[in-house]
């Protein structure tokens, strides 16, 4: 075989080693509860009265407003934020866990089963922070990932503030549209 023969066959048989070789994570990152990007208000505000959760707060942060909702079904959420563009449209949501009964390595567990859940969907994802310092006299603890794509994107963080025996804690996911 000539060699110009064997250099193409090499280069083309590792360029399929390594397009068939690679993991294709496919799904695309949406916001949760069956919901789409720029879904309006009034589509959500139905999706929550037929899931029995109410809003309860409605503000305007950074020119976007903001609902607070409980009462959605999982285990250990708190709480979600709906963030809503200036079209009044569908652009964050963004889920709160908290237990009180958890203590850290609860969290920690919580927050490594989900990233593996994310990872196995999404890929690796980009480390965003990890890092524990004192701010004053309050130890903070803040752990977070992101998995991008383009036209979305999906971070996850674990947030601790300990002083003494005052303890809060934290795991949050932040679906955003763009």
């Amino acid at each position: 075989m000539k060699p110009l023969a064997v250099w193409v066959l090499w280069l083309s048989s590792g360029f399929f080693v390594f397009v068939f070789g690679q993991e294709h994570y496919s799904e695309q990152i949406g916001p949760p509860f069956g919901l789409h990007w720029a879904e309006g208000e009034k589509e959500v505000a139905r999706m929550l009265t037929k899931s029995g959760a109410r809003i309860t707060a409605k503000e305007s942060l950074q020119g976007r407003d903001a609902w607070t909702v409980e009462g959605l079904i999982q285990p250990a959420l708190k709480r979600t934020l709906f963030y809503f563009g200036t079209e009044k449209s569908l652009v964050e949501v963004e889920l709160q866990y908290e237990n009180p009964d958890w203590d850290l390595v609860a969290y920690e567990e919580f927050l490594n089963s989900a990233r593996q859940r994310l990872e196995a969907r999404y890929g690796p994802p980009t480390v965003l922070a990890r890092d524990k310092q004192p701010e004053g006299d309050v130890m903070q603890t803040v752990v977070g990932y992101q998995w991008q794509q383009n036209s979305s994107s999906l971070r996850l963080f674990f947030f601790s503030a300990e002083r003494d025996k005052d303890i809060y804690r934290t795991v949050s996911l932040h679906y955003r549209a763009g």
